[in-house]
């Protein structure tokens, strides 16, 4: 009987072992596969951080443009990049420059401005059959690097080209994918990226007639990829095996440790948002030498023999203190994480609201011919964010009523004067950015029905509706806006402020196309748009 009992105790202390061991390893291949995820994200939000104020030197480098009598100064240019000291506070940028958008066969404007800038007289290269090119005219601060790169045509790789593109379309800073930045005439060459961001409303260094062009250049800023991840990354030697690439092109790494990727290891992946390219920071750790399964295992089974029943109980113990320290574990990284969710989440919408204000603020003053009329219309646009964000609010920042974002805008612009209007539609519901981008062009349709539309005089009528089509998960927006009116309309000559920021919005932020019909005696205006606009 005492024999079979120790036979029984024997197996039973042994199998416990085997539990509680398979358990330990399992716990451990958690807790570092949660400091990885740490790590990855950690530089993730190092280098976007680093990046979005890089992003916010070109806006602001715009914004300098405007300021300098709506002209692009050279001398204005090198006064602002050398307050900014990028070679010893901007680790990873190289400058910032201008690049003169031309057509081609006007590469003599820009051998001109190089020329009487520089004393230098380099080529518009590489030779390419595009119709447009986009030639570095000046690029600070002024050293060898920079200068080599003076008559470099950004236009002619096609990741700049794609970017600038983007650019134009958003009114804000892209990113290219990696490309060899021209500055890099040595043997040593790093791999770069450029951010770009389009120049609009303000004269050509040249004083050129541009009014027919896209915008009179891009602001850029060249990156080289080695020294940028040396100051985000710990010192470009991280605590991990990692490597970053631009998901659009795996195949040339931006920045990669030289034991990645470790055999047999286990990763982790993070996809993040760089000025419209999508990053992938991926890291892994490499296992101990020498570690085996059946290390703990035979510990245990090998003390079980000595300890009998005291260990069983003491295992029981220890089981369930175990169990306790990973739910409060598990407690507090959750309590954590949300708390770091809500910190990013509030400071990407007020990025979001700082940038969206600043480009209204900047269009709105060039359009304006006092500051009486920019204070009516700026104010005004901003009520109509305002309206927005109000009906966001309301349900915690989640979904937007469209027809109540339609009510408020109304109610805003005509009060109690509009009567003859008929608004039909289906419930919708709108994502955050969709909200904010509908809220200004719903302003923006009703302030010119009531400037030019004459939808208050008697026989006006105003007639909105809304339809939605495609599968539940695809689901595509069909918006038509119909005014009626006894006087004409007439079909402007030039596109105002207005109606770019109803395209911009329209096509950059919710990813549609809308069209524009004058008719006698009225205007029609259809919007088609996916519900979830572009990321």
């Amino acid at each position: 009987m005492n024999r079979a009992l120790s036979l029984i105790v024997f197996f039973v202390i042994a199998l416990v072992g085997v539990w509680l061991s398979l358990s330990m390893q399992s716990a451990s291949i958690a807790r570092r596969d949660a400091e990885l995820t740490v790590l990855v994200n950690e530089a993730a939000d190092r280098t976007v951080e680093r990046l979005s104020t890089h992003a916010t030197l070109l806006q602001a480098t715009d914004a300098m443009f405007d300021a300098t009598a709506g002209a692009i100064n050279h001398g204005a240019l090198t006064r602002f990049v050398n307050r900014l000291e990028t070679d010893t506070r901007h680790a990873g940028i190289h400058g910032i420059g201008f690049a003169l958008l031309i057509r081609s066969g006007q590469e003599a404007r820009a051998r001109r401005l190089i020329s009487r800038t520089y004393d230098l007289n380099p080529e518009v290269a590489p030779k390419t059959d595009a119709s447009w090119r986009a030639p570095i005219v000046y690029l600070e601060p002024r050293n060898p690097r920079n200068l080599a790169a003076l008559g470099h045509d950004l236009y002619s790789d096609p990741s700049v080209r794609l970017a600038m593109a983007e650019a134009l379309a958003s009114a804000k800073p892209r990113a290219s994918g990696p490309v060899t930045l021209p500055q890099e005439s040595s043997t040593d060459k790093q791999r770069g990226f450029l951010m770009v961001m389009p120049v609009f409303g303000v004269r050509a260094p040249d004083a050129d007639n541009s009014a027919s062009l896209p915008a009179a250049g891009f602001v850029f800023a060249p990156f080289r990829t080695g020294e940028l991840f040396a100051a985000t990354l710990w010192g470009g030697h991280p605590p991990m095996e990692m490597r970053v690439y631009d998901k659009q092109d795996p195949g040339t790494p931006l920045f990669a440790t030289e034991g990645f990727p470790p055999a047999g290891a286990r990763r982790v992946a993070q996809t993040v948002d760089v000025a419209g390219r999508s990053w992938v920071f991926e890291g892994a750790f490499v296992e101990p030498e020498g570690f085996q399964m059946g290390t703990g295992p035979l510990t245990v089974l090998l003390g079980s023999l000595l300890v009998a029943f005291t260990l069983a109980y003491a295992v029981d113990a220890r089981i369930k203190a175990l169990a306790v320290m990973r739910e409060i574990q598990t407690v507090s990284q959750q309590a954590l994480m949300e708390k770091d969710l809500m910190l990013q989440e509030m400071k990407h919408r007020i990025k979001n609201s700082i940038a969206r204000i600043l480009a209204i603020a900047r269009q709105t003053a060039s359009t304006s011919g006092s500051l009486g009329e920019f204070e009516s219309s700026f104010f005004a646009r901003l009520q109509a964010m305002a309206a927005a964000q109000d009906v966001l609010t309301r349900s915690h920042w989640m979904r937007a009523d469209l027809r109540a974002l339609l009510d408020k805008e109304l109610q805003q612009v005509f009060g109690d004067s509009l009567t003859a209007a008929r608004i039909d539609g289906p419930e919708v519901e709108l994502a955050e950015r969709a909200a904010q981008a509908f809220g200004l062009i719903f302003h923006e349709l009703a302030t010119n029905a009531l400037k030019y539309g004459h939808i208050c005089e008697a026989d006006s009528a105003l007639a909105i509706a809304w339809r939605l089509s495609g599968p539940a998960n695809r689901r595509i927006l069909h918006f038509t806006w119909a005014e009626t009116s006894a006087s004409p309309i007439a079909e402007p000559e030039t596109n105002g402020f207005g109606t770019r920021l109803i395209r911009a919005s329209i096509q950059g932020e919710l990813g549609g196309t809308w069209e524009r019909t004058f008719v006698d005696g009225g205007v029609r205006i259809v919007i088609t748009a996916p519900l979830q606009g572009p990321g």
